[in-house]
């Protein structure tokens, strides 16, 4: 599903900055951004996992999660995964479907 109708992309923010994208303060939950775009705090640069599903302009998040630390350990303890961290199968694959059904309402809208 993801090499069909996705473009994947890995970035390893230990060795890679990110992208300049708006989206990050959306997704970063508690990570840090330094001023060249590289994950500075010691935690995230030793434990950070991010899917990320945005449109092709970058510009548009499509799978909009738990953007705080508080809300993300209640999804944690609600559905088994912390935000933009599911590594499930079935978790990842309902995200991902989500994301792709919100990018073809996109689309599709006048």
């Amino acid at each position: 599903m993801v090499n069909d109708e996705v473009v994947p992309v890995w970035i390893d923010v230990r060795e890679s900055p990110l992208p300049r994208l708006p989206i990050w303060s959306k997704v970063l939950v508690n990570a840090k951004l330094g001023p060249d775009n590289r994950i500075v705090d010691l935690y995230s640069q030793g434990f950070f996992l991010r899917t990320v599903v945005l449109t092709p302009d970058g510009k548009t998040l499509l799978n909009p999660q738990a953007d705080t630390v508080e809300d993300s350990v209640a999804t944690s303890s609600q559905k088994g995964y912390y935000a933009y961290a599911q590594t499930k199968p079935q978790d990842f694959i309902n995200m991902l479907t989500g994301a792709l059904l919100r990018f073809r309402s996109l689309a599709q809208a006048p």
